[in-house]
């Protein structure tokens, strides 16, 4: 498609869009204006309001499972997950946009995909184990952690492709060195998190070529690196915006803000769906190839990603909403390229208080911690999470 005929498609499939969400889900009905019997324009899309991902907990406190954004039951959807927050979130079947980013590395029949990311309660493992199948290959479904036994497997089955956190892969390569099992990788689909530098070097050197991804649990896949390695190429399915942060207001092409969704979808419609990471929009090069993301460029918001989870100063309160510490916060910083978190607590050292407090931070952000011990007075004053790497 040309760059008009792919803006053309778009306006008419975000009128329909809109519409649909009008007359199937509550939320939205009371808050979308109707968009008339034609295509929407960039203007009227830029009039209606941001809905924010910080929001959603607060929505579906009020009205469970979706806060009214969804057009289905609970049953009407093929699965439904629950994600730090929490956040309900439904999802359908096979992810073509992931299928679509494998296939364009090169990957499909004969190839055999080693996927480590959580298949417990959120969506990007079964996402990719749909998307490698959908490809043509075959799924390891690993999932996070278990690291000796994901090696045997690798050594019994010899994936070509790796799919997870950069940070994971390179433990896997670690422990994969140090049992003397080959490593057959050839490409690795990297998601969840930053790709450092230093390690897509480390892997590159190792023949592995690396592909970066970008998505959300809620929006799916949305760009994707391909071997011309010249941006990440811009999926179907959905509207994309880069608004300035704060306003919502669209800022030319070009220029790096927050990155703004609508999906062409009507079961669960998400309009304006303020992503909080920071990036900006290539225009195509020849007018017809699709336009490029320049990659993830830092938070508009004050979430962090730890270990490919997403971490919000407010998760803090929660944390310590049935303990008797007065004073804490979130740090987190880089050891031998892996993300650490550490709970930094001000008090006496108290064993059974600090086993209480790992538990409570596992619970609400499902990450691991380390805790330290800290002198009264000593943590500053000021925000709940100290990003250090």
């Amino acid at each position: 498609m040309t760059t008009d005929d792919r803006t053309s498609a778009g306006m008419v499939a975000l009128a329909a869009t809109i519409r649909a969400a009008r007359a199937g889900a509550p939320w939205w009905a009371a808050r979308l204006p109707d968009p008339g019997p034609g295509p929407m324009t960039p203007e009227s899309l830029a009039a209606l309001p941001v809905l924010r991902k910080s929001q959603l907990p607060a929505l579906q406190a009020a009205d469970l499972p979706f806060g009214g954004l969804a057009a289905r039951p609970p049953a009407g959807f093929a699965r439904l997950f629950l994600s730090p927050g929490p956040i309900c979130e439904p999802g359908e079947g096979a992810d073509t946009g992931a299928a679509r980013a494998l296939q364009a590395a090169g990957f499909g029949a004969g190839d055999i995909l080693l996927n480590t990311f959580g298949y417990h309660l959120t969506p990007a493992g079964l996402m990719f184990d749909d998307a490698g199948r959908a490809a043509g290959g075959a799924v390891i479904p690993a999932g996070g952690g278990n690291t000796d036994q994901i090696v045997t497997a690798m050594r019994a089955y010899r994936p070509t492709a790796y799919a997870g956190t950069a940070d994971y892969l390179n433990i896997l390569l670690t422990a994969a060195d140090a049992a003397g099992v080959p490593v057959a990788l050839t490409r690795a689909f990297l998601s969840g998190a930053a790709v450092t530098p230093t390690l897509r070097a480390a892997f590159t050197t190792r023949g592995i070529a690396v592909f970066e991804l970008y998505g959300t649990a809620e929006l799916g896949i949305l760009a994707y690196e391909t071997p011309a390695h010249q941006g990440m190429v811009l999926n179907d399915g959905f509207w994309a915006e880069i608004v300035a942060p704060g306003t919502g207001d669209p800022l030319p092409q070009g220029e790096v803000g927050e990155l703004v969704v609508t999906l062409y979808r009507t079961a669960y419609p998400l309009i304006r769906f303020a992503t909080g990471d920071l990036t900006a929009i290539l225009p195509s090069a020849d007018g017809v190839a699709p336009p490029r993301l320049r990659g993830w460029m830092g938070r508009a918001d004050d979430a962090v990603k730890v270990k490919g989870m997403f971490l919000r100063p407010g998760m803090l309160a929660d944390v310590l909403a049935t303990s008797p510490v007065t004073r804490a916060r979130f740090v987190v910083d880089r050891v031998d390229e892996r993300d650490r978190l550490t709970l930094e607590v001000e008090g006496a050292e108290d064993p059974a208080l600090g086993a209480d407090l790992q538990r409570a931070v596992r619970s609400v952000t499902r990450l691991g911690c380390d805790l330290r011990w800290c002198a009264p007075g000593s943590i500053p004053q000021g925000p709940a999470l100290a990003d250090l790497r």
